[in-house]
């Protein structure tokens, strides 16, 4: 069963629609009228396919996947994609800037070391969103609409990782490189470091899900004017969405500008905690630094007011000196939410409250039967997500090339119970403190 034919017909019907509206529109992006063929903005697309099917966007700048979709206790990742003629051709799937160092000296090597170097680093990349999200190997699809004049094309087809043991059909020019798995064929185009996949509709893993008419509307402007004071009249103005509280938060020292080499996210690297001990902390052993200057700005999203709870913190601390201390220790804390669907617990601890990390004296972890602890959170983020595989220190160029530097947390207004966490583009967190849009590339 393809993962279209698990939504509903009524959620189908609304997608199409949606996609037919839109490409109704397509003269309000064009200099030249005339075109036949309908246009679709792929940010549109992704926002679409997860609100019509109750997905989540996942989609955190150059990952693998767009959109989540959970049935039951399926979790489905999904590309989501649009492209001018149904005509079989090559689509860019994967950019690899930051790794053109590491690539470049296979160019000089064999045009298998090559191809085994690229599919290596498409697969990584893959296996760090399935960490992150949660994903397993074989369910996850490409979904993608081809746009020919006066229709659009529905298709979905396979996203599995590069074979690795069936690498053939290499072929190599002075700008780019191309090779198949006998499931999927490649490409690599070196001016601007980017993998590309051949997509065919004929192939026996990819399905045509629906075709459609999309009529273009002459004058979408007049279109546009007259449905937006429609909407003025006939609205109600006191209807509001569900508010959304949104922050950001650095995986380095907002201060220094680096990963501090023994706190943050090295903390594994800290001495031990025992005086005299040789035993090294664990490896996932960290903790996501809060700069005061977050806390200034916005003291009220981790609690009603941070700096009243960490009063509270150390006139606790001040009794318990004096044995007067008869009640826990008050602590700032919350249900975190990773992406992968795991729930967490979750604290801002430490001096100055500038530590968010996971850990509880009393919650059993079901995976482990042992209490949560600091590792918790640092199994996912850094060691799943991250790929920490040996003692190495972080640093920030080590974060850039895996295509982050920050962390987003959200949580609905007026309710700090639960509080959700996934990665950030680079430049998020200095972006969010500045107060301006965040930015990323494609």
């Amino acid at each position: 069963m393809s993962v279209w034919e698990r939504y509903s017909k009524e959620e189908r019907d609304e997608y199409v629609r949606f996609l037919q509206v839109y490409g109704a529109l397509s003269n309000l992006f064009r200099q030249k009228h005339g075109d036949p063929i309908p246009y679709l903005d792929s940010k549109f697309q992704e926002t679409v396919y997860a609100k019509v099917f109750k997905g989540e966007n996942v989609d955190i700048g150059n990952t693998p996947h767009d959109v989540l979709s959970v049935f039951g206790n399926d979790r489905i990742g999904i590309g989501v994609k649009t492209w001018m003629n149904s005509k079989p051709s090559y689509q860019k799937v994967m950019q690899l800037k930051r790794l053109k160092p590491e690539i470049d000296p296979y160019f000089e090597k064999s045009d298998e070391e090559l191809a085994f170097k690229l599919s290596q680093i498409k697969n990584d990349r893959m296996i760090s969103d399935y960490n992150r999200l949660g994903l397993s190997e074989y369910k996850n699809i490409y979904h993608y609409v081809t746009r020919d004049a006066g229709k659009f094309v529905v298709q979905e087809t396979a996203y599995p990782l590069v074979d690795l043991n069936n690498l053939q059909n290499f072929k190599r020019t002075d700008t780019s490189f191309s090779w198949s798995d006998g499931e999927k064929d490649y490409k690599f185009t070196r001016g601007d470091s980017q993998i590309w996949q051949h997509f065919d509709s004929n192939k026996k893993d990819t399905l045509i899900l629906n075709q459609f008419d999309v009529s273009i509307i002459d004058d979408p402007f007049d279109f546009l004017l007259k449905s937006y004071f429609h909407f003025i009249d006939t609205s109600d103005a006191d209807k509001q969405k569900e508010d959304i509280v949104e922050i950001y938060l650095p995986l380095y020292s907002y201060r220094t500008k680096e990963v501090e080499e023994k706190s943050g996210l090295n903390s594994w690297n800290a001495a031990p905690k025992s005086k005299g001990s040789s035993t090294l902390r664990p490896l996932n052993e960290i903790y996501i630094p809060i700069p005061r200057e977050f806390h200034k700005k916005f003291p009220d999203f981790f609690c009603p007011d941070i700096f009243e709870a960490e009063r509270r913190q150390k006139d606790w601390k001040e009794r318990k000196k004096t044995m007067l201390v008869t009640e826990e220790k008050p602590e700032v804390r919350f249900n975190l939410k990773l992406p992968n669907g795991k729930t967490i617990p979750g604290l801002v601890t430490q001096s100055n409250m500038k530590a968010l990390q996971s850990g509880s004296n009393k919650e059993i972890d079901p995976e482990t039967n042992k209490r949560y602890g600091q590792s918790a959170l640092g199994q996912w983020l850094l060691v799943d997500v991250l790929g920490l595989k040996d003692r190495q220190v972080v640093t920030v160029d080590w974060l850039k090339m895996r295509g982050t530097d920050s962390v987003r947390l959200w949580r609905k207004k007026d309710d700090y119970s639960t509080i959700y966490i996934d990665f950030a583009p680079i430049g998020s967190f200095e972006a969010f403190m500045d107060g301006e849009e965040n930015q990323y590339e494609e």
